[in-house]
């Protein structure tokens, strides 16, 4: 479907002008009302971070897919490399390059499923970015600041016009076509390191012409994203309006080569229908995808979440007394919790979407994943091409529902790549429906240690008793909290590998074709 550039809808200043006349609304109250100028920080500050979740769902829209370039390796065993220049780095690369899309309600777009990884990655930046608005918003009387409605009022102004700008120009106007979900979470991150540093500057200065010249500056930030969405821009403004920005000071020819390598290359799917059709197994991959999470992600994002939540509440909670105060504890601890359950849900998330809906059909003598949530294939290979097919045999899933999971080396030179097959139900027939090189033997798993697991589960109940503690016991929590950040993710790590010693080596039962 092809719409009409905004800017042919809405003249370029119109269609500013909502952006616009909601950045006045704070100067004007500290110039004409008396509004103290600490309330401006501090208004503008919780509009960075109301940011990001207006980003995550305008994310979930983009329908440009990103670039390789653009996302941070994360292979299944949760090692991360570093990605280029980007404020913001993206895991899970497997869900980011999903095909297809799908449409919750007929009067939105459709929404992407690759796209759900770059929703933690606006998580995980709001995180960070909390702990410098933090320290920025311990210079003013923050107290002061939220107990005045004028505050409440300008943030839903300046939301306002974002929230607007994003209906009409984005979703209406058919922007989220041509704008990849990198892009869309990118330019917050980077529009807020840039505002933070300079609200610093203002939280120690005081005076018309400095609240003036923020304002200023907060107003070239907004136009840059605007300048972004219709086209031009300088070279601060590019930066700040994330990759598409940048790309606006490139050779058109050179533009339109990126765009055409951002595109998925259609599959070619034989005629026809299937010979066999196995579907995985539901349940198993929920399961797989929760122990993950529990695993790997979360011992490090709980420690961080934890760190922020203590800094954020030692500097904002001695600020706020009576009332106020205790509002701002609840408050805090309730956003802190949110922000974690809303990150291990969506790492959970990002593995459940890559392999739930598959379906693996074969069409002679070639194998296709089809994803039956959003109709569409999303590999395809030759049967001949497929070699090296073993049993993965540490998955305790696999065992709670007697299914089975099998990893095989697929193609050749630069398409060569490790898939995991399944979790199939009847592992046999599956190998048989799709003409896999394995023997019925390869398919029985071994029993786990029992003394070994018992060993690496034991000091979770221990983990459980000092969390207690750490929340309610009378420790002091300062003196705890080293202790927390570091020491979690490194024991979650040791028992990790401790449970791994309990799964029997396989080896010898591998089968080359």
């Amino acid at each position: 479907m092809v719409h009409r550039d905004a800017t042919e809808r809405h003249p370029p200043t119109a269609a500013f002008a909502p952006i616009l006349l909601a950045n006045l609304v704070p100067l004007v109250g500290v110039l004409e009302f008396g509004w103290d100028p600490a309330t401006l920080v501090v208004i503008y500050a919780l509009e960075v971070l109301l940011a990001f979740p207006l980003a995550a769902g305008k994310a979930l829209f983009a329908g440009r897919p990103p670039n390789v370039e653009e996302l941070e390796t994360d292979d299944e065993d949760g090692d991360e490399s570093s990605g280029d220049s980007s404020v913001v780095n993206i895991g899970n690369t497997e869900l980011a390059r999903k095909r297809g899309s799908v449409r919750l309600v007929s009067w939105l777009p459709p929404v992407y499923p690759r796209n759900v990884s770059f929703i933690g990655a606006v998580l995980f930046a709001t995180v960070w970015s909390t702990l410098f608005i933090v320290a920025l918003l311990s210079e003013v009387a923050i107290d002061e600041a939220l107990a005045r409605p004028e505050v409440w009022f300008s943030v839903g102004a300046l939301v306002s016009g974002q929230l607007i700008e994003t209906w009409r120009d984005y979703l209406r106007g058919g922007r989220y076509e041509e704008t990849s979900p990198y892009a869309v979470i990118e330019t917050p991150a980077r529009q807020a390191f840039f505002l933070i540093f300079v609200l610093f500057i203002v939280a120690e200065a005081s005076g018309a012409i400095v609240l003036a010249a923020f304002v200023a500056v907060k107003l070239l930030v907004d136009w840059s994203a605007f300048r972004a969405t219709n086209g031009g821009g300088g070279r601060l403004t590019g930066w700040l309006s994330g990759p598409d920005g940048e790309d606006e000071g490139e050779d058109q020819n050179e533009k339109e080569s990126d765009e055409t390598t951002a595109t998925l290359e259609p599959l070619s799917i034989p005629e026809g229908k299937p010979n066999a059709r196995v579907p995985t197994h539901t349940p198993t991959v929920v399961l797989t995808g929760i122990l993950h999470t529990l695993v790997k992600p979360a011992p490090f994002y709980t420690s961080i979440v934890i760190l922020a939540w203590f800094i954020t509440l030692s500097v904002l909670g001695d600020t706020a007394s009576g009332g106020l105060g205790v509002a701002l504890t609840v408050g805090i601890s309730f956003l802190a919790l949110a922000a974690l359950a809303g990150y291990l849900t969506v790492k959970t998330l990002e593995h459940i979407l890559s392999h739930a809906p598959l379906e693996y059909h074969r069409y002679d003598d070639h194998l296709v994943a089809y994803d039956t949530w959003v109709e569409e294939p999303q590999w395809q290979i030759p049967l001949h091409e497929i070699r090296d097919v073993s049993l993965v045999a540490d998955r305790y899933p696999d065992r709670v529902y007697d299914t089975r999971t099998l990893e095989a080396q697929m193609g050749w030179g630069d398409d060569e790549a490790t898939r995991e097959i399944g979790p199939v139900v009847d592992a046999d027939a599956f190998a048989e429906a799709l003409d896999l090189p394995i023997r019925g033997t390869v398919l029985e798993l071994q029993p786990i240690d029992r003394r070994i697991a018992a060993v690496a589960v034991a000091p979770i109940g221990g983990l459980l008793v000092c969390a207690v503690v750490f929340v309610v016991g009378p420790w002091p929590l300062l003196a705890a909290l080293p202790y927390v950040v570091f020491g979690l993710p490194f024991i979650a790590l040791v028992l990790h590998g401790l449970w791994g010693q309990a799964y029997p080596d396989q080896s010898s039962t591998r089968v080359d074709r």
